[in-house]
């Protein structure tokens, strides 16, 4: 074998052995020729190509085989593909492992091929020279030739063959083409007229010289002929099969190419042999459509076991091309029988008879006739579905049974109107005529299995497959089932009757005496309906059979009430069952009829008792399934019911009514009271005159639940008459509404408290306004404009008051709490603001429920507005570093109301202010730490305030200070003194008034006596005496614990911050002064020896009690009874202004009386407002009076404080304290300078350094006022060629860099100095100042002053910081300290002069 040539140039024997020696090649032969090969790679393409063809033919012809074939046949693919592969790789690995006994043995081949060339030439020359060319001439000239070509350029005389066998003839024309199909379309005509046709091929066409044949279904052959002579056989020229698997195919031809190719060459065979070619054409081409048919259904069948049927399709018998037997509805194979079967046979089988037919079809048993459109299509196949005929031979089937239990219906019930469907073989049975649709019985046949199936709206699938299992078993058991569906269908059309109304039903009931009481006699077939909103009412529904009508029910309707028992788990007892009338419906109707009657309905006037035809609907028994009586039953139970129950509470509580009236046309029931009984609490004179006001009570069901009762209430004769636009008629109609809870039945004993509640309500509420009403004519003229009544609905009142009326305050009666509950708000543009008097909302209220008096509310309202305005200005959030501990924060001040006019301001936990309000525009105003039954004693928790009366005095009225002014109305503060110093007072102290104790009665001293070296100059007025006793005191005191004055223009004495449960230390909580009073225990006044030690500063002076000096409370003190300067000579609230009063004089040095600030001090409402409003601080500079607002009183305040915090630490440092005859004034010597510090008398609001030296000579003149307004501004020389103003950060600010929490003092001297300044930009006044903190460390032992560095927070700016530091670092090297020098003035003073801010730029 020849060998193979590699890609290496390697030749390898195409067999796979070692080549041999080949023999010698012939003479004559090339040497390439001798040795042939093949590339490998050429031998590998030739593989695949090989392999991929049998695979595209397996792909083609595997889908018509059938499941063994198809694997037998892959099995021999992948055998001899496999084997040819062993062979190659066989090859190309000997191939690779030959080796140089390959090369060697192609080279000895090589030479010996070369040999015997060399020997075999040298031969033919020899015999060449020898034998062939001894005899060998020349031939002669070719003259003529030559001369044609070159006289003519042109070789004629070539021989003809070479043109006629080489070069084509000319095509024909088109009309020659024409003509010709023309003829030969002729020819083909007279063929087919002159030759047996057979009729199968009748669907003939002839064009463009062929005739095509189509038999549909089967196949289409086009033939054409060769010439016109008869004996010119026909020519096959196409076929085409026509046999088409829809289902299983996916589209693809059923016959391949080869398949075809074979088939055309067989037909065209027999074209040219038999005597009738068309017949016998048609034969083989018609047998094998059958047969392919046969085989396609019989694969059809295959898949359908497969994927949908499975058992329930069997294939009985198949023969390839003959026949194919199916059975359905093998009763053994569905499981619902044993032993014999019963068999539903369908065959497809080709006619032997006559084999040109088409496929025929046998049904056995045979079809019934019950239709001829169904057996018509169960007995054709040309659609070639074997699914399709399956369905059509069962629906046949499925017709057939629903007939025979059709029949078994109409033998039971001769007007049966049960009917099939034929699209979908369907039995629908109407179960309680009249029927919907919907509430018929459906019964299927399922056409896999012939079983029949029940369908049926409602019914629970368990009860539905029993019935399905019954009636398979025997079609006759379906009468008992249709007389349990009726009964069935019966509750549920009841049901679904009363859907929408509030009840529950159930088909049983648990009675405790079900077996004794009547409704244990019942029939089986009953429904009992309860009512939810009525749980001891039942509803039941009795049904019965109509023996006349199969199909029909006959209800029977009983009211059942029930008794529960007091346990959860007890059932229910029985107790009423009665029948309803049997003719409700036709009462009903008639009662509408009449109505309607009424209403001048027109109705014919004809003999026929029913002239107006009743309207069908428009869906036959859809509307019948609604029982109306039943609804109509329960409805009216559920409606009149709760007016039942109500008429017999009313009846049961002795309240006369009406009873149950229909309203509205019969659609709505109501209950009207006669009268309401009277009310307790409530004066005879007013229950008459409401009597008389009410014209009508009436109680309504509302909503859809029917738990909502509507009491209306009609009244006349309104005493107010209101602003409000729908209060204008001459009758109010006022709406109580009842919500009647769940577990508690509708219209039971609650409804009629809760009324009675709120005629309680309205009749007390009712009594106050009355007595407004009678009296609002002589109210003075200023509570008129000052307030008005907004709306009165008999339930509330709100009036409106202000100067714009935009505070409100709303007055109504709790029942529940059995008291007056006052709410305020406010309404129009100050809707969004916060009431004012909210500050005393509960005092407003224990006042008004002691005394309900609406003129008296109106007064202390308008006495109180404006001061009440004035004192919510006050800061109340709580703030760090106002005291010691600078980490916990205090309130600044703490509003603690003591009674609707009496407001107490409790200051930093130490100073106590009491504001009285008073009518006619003013206020009182005291020092609260002095008690108010003994001056000399100060109430545990507060401390005296060193001239507060010198500070009010500046913002009292200089024509009513005129008038009022006495040398003993002033206060001197008393002086300084150490702690050491009071706690030896107080020890001198103790025994004096411990002694007078025991020289006096065995009790302490009545709570206003007053000492007895003040008898001789005060008189106790008669109202004093009135307080004697503590019981006298606690039956005048307010709720708050403040003692109630007689008019609101007054103020009377309040007891101690201790005697009303409040502890005035460090974590006192002023929010809710009103915690831990205890009203019933009488005030008690605490002695100096239980207070000793507790608080430095003054010391306690005994004297006279303030209460000896309050005006309306003393005759003796005349001074204190001038007459109050009328409204018009003082501002009105709200008007206030942030400068003094011009007409304020300075204050007098008068004689010091400690207790002095104890006695009120009478301000104008205006006046108050100055005090108490944020303003700058009086005498600073513009750009630092304002960087901090507050009201005067708080830096009057602060200033105490601080004075009082700066003699303590004069007391701690290296400094000499100097005694000093001057109240309030405090002095300290240093090495070098005497120093006076004291409130500023022109304005008391700030405090004044006074520095005198001890050597004249060490000071400058200019030097010392430097020092003082150092101590008033923080900062001295704020020039104008600075850029910025200074001010020392007492406590750290919260903008600081956060070093520690704000609050925390802002200094610390260690052994080196930090402090923090704030920086001030000076800009013009429509500019923002630009203010910055800048933390100083000063190094004593170096001098250097620097920035502090502390991280900043993360979103804060770090121009403005390195800009500071850097200055300083610039000052620090220009400007080296020498020893003992300090450098904080000039680095700073550098800082102010050069630090300049980018444009925009903020810190």
């Amino acid at each position: 074998m020849a060998p193979v040539q590699l890609e290496s140039h390697q030749l390898v024997p195409a067999g796979g052995g070692p080549a041999s020696a080949p023999a010698p090649p012939p003479p004559g032969t090339a040497v390439a020729a001798a040795s042939p090969g093949y590339r490998l790679s050429t031998l590998i393409d030739f593989l695949l190509h090989r392999t991929y063809a049998e695979l595209t033919v397996l792909a083609d012809l595997l889908p018509r085989k059938t499941d063994m074939e198809r694997k037998i046949e892959i099995v021999q693919f992948a055998s001899r593909t496999r084997q040819l592969f062993v062979r190659l790789l066989a090859l190309v690995k000997w191939a690779n492992n030959a080796g140089k006994v390959e090369k060697c043995a192609m080279i000895s081949s090589f030479l010996d091929q070369q040999a015997i060339l060399f020997v075999d030439t040298a031969d033919r020359l020899a015999s060449l020279a020898r034998d062939a060319l001894v005899h060998a001439r020349l031939p002669s000239f070719a003259i003529p030739y030559a001369i044609d070509v070159l006289t003519t350029g042109s070789y004629p005389r070539l021989p003809t063959c070479i043109r006629d066998k080489i070069i084509p003839p000319d095509p024909i024309t088109k009309t020659e083409k024409q003509t010709t199909l023309h003829q030969l379309n002729q020819i083909l005509r007279h063929r087919l007229v002159t030759t047996d046709l057979p009729p199968q091929l009748a669907n003939l066409t002839v064009a463009n010289g062929r005739v095509k044949f189509r038999v549909e279904g089967e196949f289409e052959a086009t033939l054409t002929v060769m010439g016109d002579d008869p004996d010119v056989p026909w020519r096959l020229l196409k076929l085409e099969i026509l046999v088409e698997d829809k289902e299983t195919g996916d589209g693809r031809a059923l016959v391949h190419s080869m398949q075809i190719s074979f088939i055309h060459q067989l037909v065209q065979s027999r074209l040219f042999a038999d005597e009738k070619p068309l017949q016998d054409m048609y034969n083989c081409l018609h047998s094998f459509c059958l047969s392919l048919q046969l085989e396609v259904l019989h694969s059809q069948t295959l898949m359908l076991i497969r994927e949908r049927w499975g058992d329930l399709v069997q294939v009985e018998r198949y023969h390839t091309g003959k026949c194919l037997s199916l059975s359905v509805w093998n009763q053994q194979v569905v499981g619902r029988k044993t032993g014999t079967a019963s068999l539903h046979k369908v065959t497809i089988k080709i006619d032997e008879n006559d084999v040109s037919k088409p496929l025929q079809i046998s049904h056995e048993p045979p079809l019934p006739a019950c239709d001829s459109k169904l057996i018509e299509r169960a007995m054709k196949i040309d659609h070639l579905s074997v699914e399709k005929l399956l369905i059509d031979s069962v629906h046949a089937r499925a017709h057939q049974k629903l007939q025979e239990l059709k029949a078994i219906l109409k033998s039971h019930n001769v007007n049966d109107n049960s009917f099939i469907e034929t699209a979908l073989p369907t039995l629908v049975i109407p179960i309680l005529e009249p029927c919907g649709r919907s509430e018929c019985l459906h019964i299927f046949v399922d056409l896999h299995s012939g079983m029949f199936q029940l369908m049926l709206y409602g019914i629970d699938q368990q009860t539905l497959d029993d019935i399905e299992k019954s009636v398979n078993d025997d079609m006759k058991r379906i009468i008992t089932w249709l007389q349990q569906l009726k009964f069935w269908l019966g509750q549920q059309r009841c049901k679904q009757s009363i859907k929408h109304l509030p009840t529950v039903s159930s088909e049983t009931l648990q009675l405790a005496n079900y077996a004794v009481h009547p409704v244990g006699n019942l029939s089986n077939h009953k429904l009992f309906i309860k009512l939810t909103r009525l749980p001891q009412y039942y509803i039941v529904v009795e049904m019965f059979e109509v023996p006349s009508n199969p199909t029909q029910l006959e209800y029977k309707y009983y009211f059942l009430s029930v008794a529960y028992a007091e346990g959860d788990d007890n059932p229910a007892t029985a107790v009423l069952l009665q029948q309803f009338k049997p003719n409700i419906e036709e009462l009903v109707l008639d009662i509408k009829s009449l109505k309607q009657a009424k209403c001048g309905t027109k109705r014919k006037l004809s003999g026929d008792p029913c002239p107006i035809e009743p309207k069908k609907p428009k869906r036959s028994g859809e509307m019948c399934a609604f029982n109306k009586v039943l609804a109509h039953i329960v409805a009216m139970c559920d409606t009149n019911m709760p007016f039942i129950g109500l008429r017999m509470e009313l009846s049961n509580m002795e309240i006369p009514h009406q009873g149950v009236q229909v309203e509205g046309d019969g659609f709505s029931h109501a209950i009207r009271l006669l009268k309401i009984p009277p009310c307790k609490g409530t004066s005879e004179e007013t229950q008459k005159a409401l009597d008389r006001s009410l014209l009508d009570c009436t109680f309504r069901l509302q909503g859809r639940n029917n738990r909502t009762w509507v009491a209306e209430l009609v009244f006349a004769n309104c005493p107010l008459i209101t602003t409000s636009s729908k209060e204008q008629g001459s009758t109010r109609h006022v709406y109580l509404t009842y919500e009647s809870q769940l577990s508690e039945p509708v219209g039971g004993r609650k409804v009629v408290e809760m009324f009675l509640n709120d005629w309680n309500s309205i009749a007390r509420l009712y009594e106050c306004v009355l007595e407004f009403s009678r009296t609002r004519s002589e109210i003075p003229s200023h509570l008129d404009v000052f307030s008005e009544v907004r709306i009165y609905n008999y339930r509330k009142l709100i009036l409106c008051y202000g100067t714009t009326k935009g505070s409100s305050i709303s007055i109504q009666w709790n029942s529940a709490h059995q008291k007056f509950h006052i709410s305020l708000g406010t309404v129009g543009p100050n809707s969004g603001c916060s009431n004012c008097h909210n500050t005393i909302l509960h005092q407003l209220q224990e006042m008004f429920n002691k005394s309900p008096n609406v003129v008296q509310l109106l007064q202390v309202l308008y006495d109180t507005q404006a001061p009440l305005n004035a004192i919510n200005k006050l800061p109340t959030v709580p703030m760090l570093g106002l005291t010691q501990r600078t980490n916990t924060a205090y309130q600044c001040f703490s509003i603690l109301p003591q009674s609707p006019t009496h407001i107490r301001l409790a200051f930093r936990n130490m100073y106590c202010i009491d504001i009285y309000c008073q009518s006619r525009g003013v206020v009182a105003i005291r020092d609260g730490a002095y008690s108010l039954f003994d001056n000399s004693k100060i109430v545990e928790g507060f401390y005296p305030a060193p001239g507060l009366k010198t500070f009010l005095n500046m913002f009292v009225d200089s024509n009513q200070d005129a008038r009022r002014r006495s040398v003993n109305e002033d206060d001197n503060p008393p002086s300084p003194i150490g702690g050491d110093m009071m706690d030896s007072l107080l020890s001198q102290l103790q025994p004096q008034q411990q002694s007078s104790k025991q020289t006096g009665a065995p009790g302490a001293y009545p709570l206003i006596s007053p000492p007895t070296s003040y008898h001789n100059t005060v008189t106790p007025s008669p109202s004093m005496m009135l307080t004697q006793s503590p019981g006298t005191l606690h039956a005048a005191s307010s709720p708050s614990g403040a003692l109630r004055a007689p008019s609101p223009a007054s103020f009377g004495p309040t007891p101690s911050p201790s005697s009303l449960g409040i502890t005035m230390g460090p974590s006192t909580n002023f929010a809710s002064p009103h915690g831990t009073i205890d009203p019933s225990s009488p005030y008690t006044v605490m002695s100096p020896s239980q207070r000793a030690g507790n608080w430095p500063g003054s010391p306690q002076v005994p004297g006279p009690s303030p209460a000896a000096r309050m005006p309306g409370m003393s005759p003796a003190n005349p001074s204190l009874h001038s007459p109050v300067p009328d409204a018009s000579h003082s501002p009105r609230a709200g008007t206030s202004s942030q400068v003094m009063p011009s007409n304020m004089p300075p204050p007098r040095k008068l004689p010091h009386r400690s207790w002095a600030a104890s006695i009120p001090t009478i301000l104008t409402h205006s006046a108050l407002n100055i005090l108490l409003l944020p303003s700058p601080t009086p005498g600073l500079m513009p750009g630092l009076a304002g960087s901090y607002l507050c009201s005067p009183l708080e830096r009057f305040l602060g200033s105490v404080i601080m004075r009082r915090h700066l003699q303590r630490i004069i007391q701690q440092e290296t400094l000499q304290l100097i005694n000093s005859n001057e109240p309030g004034v405090i002095m300290f010597k240093t090495d070098a300078l005497k120093c006076r510090v004291a409130l500023n008398p022109k304005t008391n609001q700030t405090l004044q350094l006074k520095v005198a030296p001890e050597n004249t000579g060490q000071w400058k003149p200019e030097e010392l006022p430097v020092l003082e307004k150092f101590f008033e501004t923080r900062f001295p020389d704020q020039t104008s060629q600075l850029k910025w103003n200074v001010q020392f950060c007492l406590t750290i600010p919260p903008s600081a860099p956060p070093i520690a929490p704000p609050g925390t003092p802002a200094v610390v001297l260690k052994s080196k100095m930090l402090f923090f300044l704030q920086l001030t930009q000076k800009t013009t006044v429509s500019q923002e100042a630009v203010s910055i903190i800048v933390p100083i460390i000063y190094d004593m032992a170096s001098g250097t002053t620097q920035q502090a560095d502390i991280p900043r927070q993360q979103n804060s700016s770090v121009a403005a910081p390195m800009m500071v530091s850097n200055i300083l670092k610039r000052f620090a090297e220009l400007n080296s300290p020498r020893p003992g020098e300090c450098t904080i003035f000039a680095a700073v003073r550098d800082l102010m002069a050069n630090l300049t801010l980018p444009p925009g730029g903020r810190p």
